[in-house]
């Protein structure tokens, strides 16, 4: 097991709502939702890595969009490079 670093995040108060609300149910820790959501969307990144890599020369954007939304994996990024994409609420 990786050895775990104690940090100080700011998060919305939905988010944070929604977050706590998920350890009760699970009966865990709010870090270890808070690990867990890391580790999907490490796992959704390397997902759409490995699209790339493998080539895509006959499938269409959509055709990605699909797969990545049917994995749950993140939509690509559009535009403006590594900076993340917000939602609206």
């Amino acid at each position: 097991m990786a050895t775990a670093e104690k940090i100080s995040v700011s998060v919305s108060r939905d988010d944070l709502a929604w977050a706590r609300k998920r350890a009760r149910a699970r009966r865990t820790s709010l870090s270890a939702v808070v690990s867990e959501a890391l580790l999907r969307q490490r796992q959704a990144e390397a997902g759409v890595r490995l699209l790339e890599d493998l080539g895509t020369e006959d499938i269409t954007e959509a055709d990605l969009d699909a797969i990545r939304s049917e994995l749950g994996w993140a939509p690509k990024r559009k535009g403006r490079g590594s900076q993340p994409q917000t939602r609206a609420r």
